[in-house]
This record gives C-alpha cells, sequence and structure tokens, in this order.
C-alpha cells in the first residue's frame, strides 16, 4: 500500500472510530456478537456474547452481600449472614416479620452504591414501612468478561432464594410479602431466585429492562431468562429494547414506554451513551413510580398489539393498566405510553 494511501485509510478509519465509537454500526457484528457499554461511572466496556458457552453453569468466584434496611437504619445497613448448612434459620437485628419484603439487585460493571438503588431504597423507605435488602454482586457483576457475568446470575439467584427460604423460616413470613427488583444481569438473578422457590413461589418479580445479550441473542431456554413462570406475577418494563435489554415480552405484562426502544426521551450523547442511558430509565420511571403508589397519578398506560398502532391512536379506548409500583397484579398483556424527557418523567 502506498503511504499516501494508507494514511488516506487510517483517517477513514480514525472517523470511523469517532463516529461510532470503535467500530459501532460499521461493525455488522454489532449488537449481534458484542456491545458497547458505559457502565454508571462513565467507563465504557466491549460487551462480547459472539457464543455461548458449551456448559451453562455457576461461576461463583466471588461473593453476595446482602444488606438489609428498614425505617429504624435507613442508613447504616444490617449486613445479612446466610445461613451454612444444617443451620435453617437467619438473624437480625432490625427485620420487622409484620413488614413486606423488597429485594433489589444492580447488572453488569454495577454495584450496591449505583444511585438509583439507593434511590429506590429511599424511596420505598420513604413511603412505606418496609424491609428493603439490597443484593450487592457486585465482585461478580464487574468481571471484564461479560459471559461470566452472565453465567454468574444462576448462582446469585440461588443465593437469594436461600435467604428468602431463610426469612420463612425464621420470620414465618408468606411468599406474597415477597417482591424481587432487578435490573439488566439483575433480573435475570431475580428470575433464577424466583424459579429456585417454586415450590412456595415468591408474589412478584419486576424486571427493569432485562439484559439482551447471551439471554436473548443467543436466545437460551426459558428456564434461564427472566420469565412469567417464575412468580406469581412477573411486570417488565423495556426501555433499551434490542441493543442491552429484552425485545421481546418475558412478563404478565410488559410495559414499553416511548415504544422501549432506544433512544429514551432525554438521553443525550454519541450513540452509546444513548444506549446506556436508556437501558437505565427503566430504573428512573421505576424509582418515579413508588411515590404514585397512593395518588391517581402516575404513569398510564395503554394495552395495544404495537407501538405505531398506539401512536397512531388506535388503542386510545383499549384498558389502561399503571405503570411501575402501583400496577395491578390482575394486569396482563403488553402496554405502551409516552414519558417526558426529565424527572418527572410521568406526563399524567
Amino acid at each position: 500500500m502506498k503511504p499516501k494511501t494508507f494514511m488516506s485509510f487510517v483517517v477513514q478509519l480514525i472517523v470511523l472510530r469517532y463516529q461510532y465509537g470503535e467500530g459501532h454500526e460499521a461493525d455488522p457484528g454489532y449488537g449481534r456478537k458484542w456491545l458497547h457499554f458505559i457502565d454508571e461511572g462513565g467507563q465504557r466496556h466491549i460487551m462480547n456474547f459472539s457464543s455461548i458457552p458449551e456448559v451453562f453453569h455457576s461461576l461463583t468466584l466471588g461473593h453476595t452481600i446482602l444488606r438489609l434496611y428498614t425505617r429504624n437504619n435507613k442508613n447504616t445497613a444490617e449486613r445479612l449472614k446466610l445461613p451454612r448448612t444444617g443451620d435453617l434459620f437467619i438473624k437480625s437485628r432490625y427485620f420487622n416479620a409484620a413488614n413486606d419484603v423488597k429485594i433489589i439487585t444492580h447488572g453488569w460493571f454495577s454495584s450496591n452504591n449505583a444511585s438509583w438503588l439507593e434511590d429506590m431504597k429511599d424511596a420505598f423507605l420513604q413511603d412505606i414501612d418496609l424491609n428493603v435488602i439490597t443484593v450487592d454482586w457486585s465482585s461478580l457483576a464487574q468481571n471484564i468478561l461479560y459471559p461470566a457475568s452472565a453465567l454468574a446470575t444462576r448462582h446469585v439467584g440461588k443465593k437469594v432464594a436461600r435467604l428468602i427460604n431463610a426469612l420463612k423460616r425464621s420470620y414465618s413470613i408468606k411468599s406474597d410479602m415477597v417482591h424481587l427488583i432487578g435490573h439488566s444481569l439483575g433480573a435475570h438473578v431475580m428470575g433464577y431466585a424466583g424459579s429456585y422457590t417454586q415450590d412456595d413461589p415468591v408474589f412478584r418479580i419486576t424486571g427493569l429492562d432485562p439484559a439482551r445479550p447471551l439471554f436473548e441473542v443467543p436466545k437460551l431456554p426459558d428456564k434461564y431468562i427472566l420469565d412469567k413462570s417464575d412468580a406469581v406475577f412477573v411486570d417488565v418494563i423495556h426501555t433499551d429494547a434490542g441493543v442491552l435489554g429484552f425485545s421481546s415480552n418475558c412478563g404478565h405484562v410488559d410495559f414499553f414506554p416511548n415504544g422501549g426502544k432506544p433512544i429514551q426521551p432525554g438521553c443525550t450523547g454519541n450513540i452509546v451513551e444513548q444506549e446506556a442511558c436508556s437501558h437505565g430509565r427503566s430504573c428512573d420511571l421505576f424509582v418515579e413510580s413508588i411515590s404514585y403508589a397512593s395518588t391517581d397519578n402516575g404513569f398510564t398506560s395503554r394495552l395495544c398489539e404495537s407501538w405505531d398502532q398506539y401512536i397512531n391512536g388506535l388503542c386510545k379506548d383499549a384498558p389502561e393498566a399503571k405503570m411501575g409500583y402501583p400496577v395491578s397484579p390482575t394486569v396482563r398483556g403488553t402496554y405502551y405510553l409516552y414519558t417526558s424527557n426529565q424527572t418527572k418523567y410521568s406526563v399524567d
């Protein structure tokens, strides 16, 4: 290659990398074999999911930390220790057996310190007297090899199931008091937790933009993904469908704000930043929805066959449902709605 031709090639390559984010849409494998991912600290990572490992088993080289928050210890967590084999009970200073239990977890390259997770815990305790338990599996989730973290969701899900069973034995709580909430890979963690408690299923699982890579692409059997068999009621919010999040329905009810796909209103920056923002928007919407639990306001959505039908006004007489925390457990189907581009996101 002549020097002039070579320099022209380098310039074109630099332009492509600048425009698309190191290959992005210029690479036909983007979205099918790999993705760019921006974590909550603003760091960019390559999410390679070009193949499913031959053996889909748990990877356990890490710890799962359980932290309990109540109105009596809102800002200082109580560390819960899972019982060892043979010891079926769990001890807590603050757990209140009369109150419902919310168990929350994060996704890839995240942790217990995620701002949305803190906001959700605070919003719950502000409005409701609850036991809020956060599941920190960051030592497994913060693995540069995305498949390792994806495979670890099964292991973490088993830990959450053990926690639920220990709480039942120790405090006689009922399964209808338990609500599991997970974002991205964390949604599948909670799906596994639900599947491991099927003898006495938990009442509700909320999936916040469940992770697509290595679950929907390549497609895994239903037993490996969050689906409506994992709890009495499964509700899902899709905000980055078809990229970082699931594009197909996986709950009893699936909500698709603004069509469910990127780019969500208010998400700015380059395309990778917009996708990451859209992926996290599901958490923001759910946190805001907690404040609408005792009001007539909130994220009103309508049952509809498609986003196109919704935006063309063909579903204006269809049944309504509130998206997020206040959703009725009897709601079924696919719902659409508009949100605004900044908090407050509800347009009601």
